[in-house]
């Protein structure tokens, strides 16, 4: 991975092919997403953790995100949905610290999208390059979380 900038970057990102879980509830929730997906396609995942937010703004007890991972192959089951997620032009950010302080890079990344004239494609994307691990909680400073924001 390149040197993190910590400044908003216009990039293009290919489409993938994902598992996902869709979820309702709260964002910490995600966790038991995560783990069918890994259960289901642990040696076929292929990329870094992700949510997919389908909510404009940030929602504590009833929020509507996905669960995805990239993986090489796979068929969709009853609560896993494998399918092509869109590439395509982005507004990226990386994101240093705690989970709890990623509105303030979102603030600066909308703050971009304003400045260039560009509308935001829902879901955005969260890509957690470090974060807690399946046992240990790790050091919440040195989470990486890069935000992407589909544009059109």
């Amino acid at each position: 991975m390149q040197q993190a900038t910590y400044q908003v970057e216009e990039k293009r990102i290919d489409p993938m092919l994902v598992a996902s879980v869709r979820m309702k509830g709260k964002y910490s929730d995600c966790g038991t997403g995560f783990a069918k997906i890994s259960s289901k396609f642990g040696r076929f995942i292929c990329g870094k953790p992700m949510l997919l937010h389908h909510d404009s703004e940030q929602r504590v007890d009833d929020a509507n995100f996905e669960v995805v991972m990239p993986i090489q192959r796979g068929e969709s089951t009853d609560e896993i949905s494998v399918r092509e997620l869109a590439g395509g032009d982005c507004l990226s950010l990386m994101h240093l610290g705690p989970y709890e302080e990623l509105g303030r890079s979102y603030e600066k990344i909308l703050e971009h999208a304003k400045a260039k004239g560009v509308e935001i494609k829902m879901p955005t994307r969260e890509i957690y390059h470090k974060g807690p691990g399946m046992i240990f909680r790790g050091n919440p400073k040195k989470y990486l979380t890069e935000i992407q924001m589909m544009v059109s």
